[in-house]
């Protein structure tokens, strides 16, 4: 089953780094925006429809 993680832009490096020391360097990742938590729905929601189309190219490798 695909998986895909998601992270925000501040923990973009971390994310990767701990997919590698996991010995998961092809994870598959997700980038966002940062931060989640305080930011209006309304932008959360421009955010998510923005990363569709890169969720999908991630999923079809």
């Amino acid at each position: 089953m695909p998986a895909v993680v998601f992270t925000t832009e501040k923990f973009k490096e971390l994310t990767y780094a701990t997919a590698n020391s996991l010995g998961m360097p092809k994870a598959r990742i997700m980038v966002v925006p940062h931060p989640l938590g305080g930011t209006e729905e309304e932008t959360i929601i421009d955010w998510a429809e923005s990363a569709v189309d890169g969720l999908v190219e991630i999923l079809e490798v």
